[in-house]
């Protein structure tokens, strides 16, 4: 009985030892797997607006780091930043939007220029008097208040019984005094043949779908929606075309503030360090495959 005492404990010995090395060795492993998942780098995060796709993913491929890109809205991107969402790089169609932003570093891409974009049979400027057009709101896309000082000018020049109906049918105001001229927007709501959307984006959509038959448009716009494949892409005269400051001053008196408004500038932002290195692969890459004219 001694003896088969002696031998069970002596088994169960044994046995104790080896489930004691397995448990450590099965604690070593998760050690190990934590360690390796921990070690790995961060992704740094990249928001960026829909026309500057092309280019974020350009960049992806410059950098040996991970790139968590997400793609936003310029106005939505920078409304998150401002909520205490920072990312590690910000890249802006609207570098007017950096105003507000704790950035570190800033890079300016480059220039692009308002079109005109039309269904096809629709080949002249002349069309603003009388075609259904979708407006970007300009309280939420600083594009909106750019198509809407655009029109101003052009119908100054050449239809001025337009801005009467710019006003009624959008709820705004033109006050022109010398060379400035200022547009109360503030209130902006679309009647008779403008539509009116959040956005760019939105607005393209209705051109999509149909339910206008032109819209007014940027380069980098137009290239990430293949428009010049399906829309009559028609260019507004230079001085007017937002690719350099406009000939007057102009301020856009907004819900947020006002706005004095300048030419289409596409920037970056950089709010870490990773985020500055990103900012210099930027200057290795070709714009003008976001229809970006380069600064410099």
């Amino acid at each position: 009985m001694q003896k088969y005492i002696k031998n069970s404990a002596a088994k169960w010995d044994v046995k104790g030892k080896n489930f004691i090395l397995l448990w450590v060795a099965a604690i070593t492993v998760l050690v190990l797997l934590a360690t390796a998942f921990t070690s790995q780098p961060q992704a740094a995060l990249v928001y960026t607006a829909p026309s500057l796709r092309k280019v974020s993913d350009i960049l992806s491929t410059l950098t040996t780091e991970p790139l968590n890109i997400q793609v936003y809205g310029s106005v939505a991107a920078a409304n998150l930043i401002k909520s205490g969402r920072t990312p590690d790089l910000y890249l802006t169609v609207d570098s007017e939007l950096k105003h507000g932003l704790n950035y570190r570093k800033e890079l300016t891409l480059g220039y692009f220029r308002l079109t005109f974009v039309c269904q096809k049979g629709i080949n002249s400027l002349d069309a603003v008097k009388t075609v259904k057009i979708g407006l970007a709101d300009p309280n939420q896309a600083p594009i909106g208040y750019r198509a809407l000082a655009a029109m101003y000018l052009l119908a100054s020049e050449r239809f001025p019984e337009l801005i009467d109906e710019l006003q009624q049918s959008l709820n705004i105001r033109y006050q022109k005094s010398g060379d400035t001229l200022v547009m109360e927007l503030s209130e902006i709501s679309a009647s008779g043949r403008f539509y009116l959307r959040p956005n760019l984006d939105g607005a393209g959509t209705l051109l999509e779908a149909g339910g206008v038959d032109c819209i007014f448009a940027h380069s980098p716009f137009i290239i990430v929606r293949n428009y010049s494949q399906t829309y009559n892409i028609i260019e507004m005269p230079p001085h007017l075309n937002f690719e350099n400051d406009p000939p007057i001053t102009i301020v856009a008196k907004l819900k947020g503030g006002d706005v004095v408004v300048k030419r289409f500038e596409a920037a970056a932002f950089s709010f870490s360090e990773k985020g500055d290195k990103l900012l210099e692969l930027l200057k290795q890459i070709d714009l003008s495959i976001a229809g970006i004219r380069a600064a410099g």
